[in-house]
């Protein structure tokens, strides 16, 4: 809470008009404010501002930070009254005693922080020592090994790289006897485990060549691991998470990259260690590595900050092995990223592209860098937009071949789309899919222009347009719609119970206009009778029938109808607590909230939960 509470604050904050109100006199020369330092004396102003006003930067003696830097340092208010102040200053409502138990709790945490640092650097320097060893046969093959892989000496050295030996018997454990380490910091590091059965402490890396994992302030936060021999279970292996390793926190090579990320408006996700540590080496610092298969979204918008810091737009390059398990991996980074791109393009004024690069097949970063850094350039310099990944992967899984499914690629790559493009890209893309299909341009935009959710529904004009929309945009995914009506068709007189319903319950616009006809006419109407264009959907339901899914030989069909019945108005219910949850959250991100607005939302967000339960327990099991 008072980290949610100090991010606020930043953010609102305004640091040239805050210190102005402590006294600072700006001059305006130039394209920075400057003034005369606080913290040390000066006749010529070296105290200056970022471009945002969010922190500052003496050149004259290197202070630095952001408000609540200045308020501790300068004033040397503790951090809760530096909260106090800047809420009052801001005009931000505040609960003292939350923020001093969360300030007790920050309190521990760095306490245990700073401890697991300490042990960090005891083991780094235990794993630096041991690799350097010449005395140890087996450092020495490890030693071989690096150089065989182009990393010299002074590699090793920049780049915190150690051995860990084999033993089970905890070579580690008695180093940090011997040094007298802190035993809680021993133990929350993770560094050592213990054995169930024999109870002997062993060492978390043994035969492992290690890698220090440091965070943007340089403090060793973890380690990995890299496999010696071919028997061991895992390539690589990673500290274990806590509180302070965190994978989905953490990037590889983000206190080395994180400068250049901001001067180049740059960034490039790498798969491997050696990858970055190669990359470094050769003079491309933008590089980092993600701690698991895939980019956390935490780490997307770390990037994307670093990217747009000093620019309104910026790049993030992700670089994946050119087989088949680098496309999945790919693939499965965009899928979960989804919605982080899709809100760097609407909720934010810096843009950010994003961007996918395959070097050439058998070979990975690290070998492109020690044989031929050129390449590397070319490859980035030709990396593309991800959609056209996505449309190029997915026209092969779905357009091609005898298993054509022309919805699914449009279900798929359209959200994208809609999603994350500009005017100019989403033509383009249209077009694009137009020719690949065989889909009408107007029909795609159409769909595009009234499609802010992705959900692609169908008015009668529309289908008109081009009778193979019939079978492509049609969503075969509304499934309790789908049963619902399949049911009535196979038991038209189960209508008279269930004509009550009110249409919106149906999300999918071909649905709700034939159980509209069906209300106005008071009968399941037959196929016949039916309009030319809701025909399909007939033809639907009856493969659906005959597939067999309308046959539950444990219910009779009038509670089994009722019971979807009941689906349907708890999906509704659904939909509307989603819209609800968006305009609450737009309301209370408005710089002049309407309070009377959030607190009837708020009330309906209440109503609406009290429904669903109430109608969940109505379900016949």
């Amino acid at each position: 809470m008072a980290q949610e509470f100090k991010e606020k604050i930043k953010e609102n904050i305004d640091l040239k008009d805050f210190l102005g109100t402590k006294g600072v006199i700006w001059s305006d020369k130039g394209s920075a404010p400057k003034a005369l330092c606080m913290f040390h004396d000066e006749k010529t102003p070296s105290f200056t501002l970022s471009r945002d006003f969010k922190k500052y930067r003496c050149y004259g003696c290197n202070e630095s930070g952001d408000v609540f830097d200045f308020l501790m340092s300068f004033e040397k208010l503790s951090f809760i009254d530096s909260i106090k102040q800047l809420s009052n200053y801001l005009s931000l409502d505040y609960d003292e005693n939350t923020y001093t138990d969360d300030a007790e709790k920050r309190k521990k945490i760095n306490i245990v922080s700073k401890e697991v640092y300490d042990v960090n650097n005891i083991a780094q320097n235990y794993f630096s020592k041991q690799l350097l060893d010449q005395s140890s046969e087996n450092s020495n093959k490890v030693l071989s090994y690096l150089e065989n892989r182009g990393i010299s000496l002074n590699v090793i050295t920049n780049n915190f790289i150690g051995y860990c030996p084999d033993g089970n018997l905890g070579s580690l454990l008695s180093h940090f006897q011997n040094s007298k380490t802190n035993k809680r910091g021993v133990t929350n590091s993770n560094l050592l485990h213990k054995n169930e059965e024999s109870g002997d402490w062993i060492d978390f890396f043994r035969n492992r060549i290690t890698i220090a994992i440091l965070d943007e302030n340089s403090n060793i936060l973890g380690f990995a691991g890299r496999s010696i021999t071919d028997n061991q279970k895992s390539k690589y292996i990673n500290s274990k998470d806590s509180d302070v390793f965190n994978k989905s926190q953490i990037l590889y090579g983000l206190d080395r990259a994180s400068e250049k990320i901001k001067l180049k408006s740059q960034a490039i996700v790498v798969e491997g260690y050696f990858d970055c540590i190669s990359g470094y080496e050769k003079g491309y610092d933008n590089l980092v590595a993600a701690m698991g298969t895939q980019l956390s979204s935490d780490n997307f918008d770390k990037l994307k900050k670093l990217v747009t810091y000093t620019s309104q737009s910026g790049e993030i390059i992700f670089c994946f092995d050119n087989d088949n398990a680098g496309r999945k991996a790919a693939l499965d980074t965009l899928l979960k990223l989804r919605e982080n791109i899709s809100l760097s393009y609407k909720k934010s004024d810096k843009k950010i592209t994003v961007k996918i690069c395959f070097p050439s097949k058998g070979k990975d970063p690290d070998e492109i860098f020690r044989s031929n850094p050129l390449e590397w350039e070319e490859m980035i310099n030709h990396s593309i937009n991800f959609i056209d990944f996505l449309i190029d992967f997915y026209t092969n899984e779905y357009l091609l071949g005898t298993n054509k499914d022309t919805y699914k690629f449009l279900d798929i790559i359209m959200p994208f789309i809609i999603e994350s493009c500009d005017e100019i890209q989403q033509s383009n893309y249209l077009s694009k899919i137009s020719k690949i299909t065989g889909l009408s341009y107007d029909l795609l935009k159409i769909e595009a222009s009234s499609s802010k959710k992705s959900s692609y529904k169908k008015n009668k004009k529309t289908i008109r347009d081009d009778e193979r929309i019939k079978r492509v945009i049609f969503n075969h995914e509304k499934a309790q719609e789908k049963y619902f009506l399949a049911i009535l068709l196979d038991s038209p007189e189960l209508f008279d119970s269930v004509k009550d319903i009110q249409d919106v319950y149906f999300s999918d616009l071909h649905y709700r206009s034939l159980f509209k006809l069906w209300k106005n006419t008071n009968k399941v109407v037959i196929f016949k009778d039916l309009d030319e264009d809701l025909q399909f959907i007939y033809e639907e339901l009856s493969d659906y029938l005959k597939s067999g899914f309308v046959s539950d030989p444990d219910m009779s069909q009038d509670i089994e109808l009722e019971n979807v019945k009941t689906r349907l108005a708890i999906d509704y219910q659904k939909r509307r607590l989603d819209e609800i949850e968006i305009r609450l959250k737009e309301e209370e991100e408005l710089e002049n909230k309407d309070e009377n607005i959030i607190s009837s939302l708020m009330n309906e967000l209440v109503g609406i939960t009290e429904n669903i339960k109430n109608l969940e327990r109505t379900e016949v099991n």
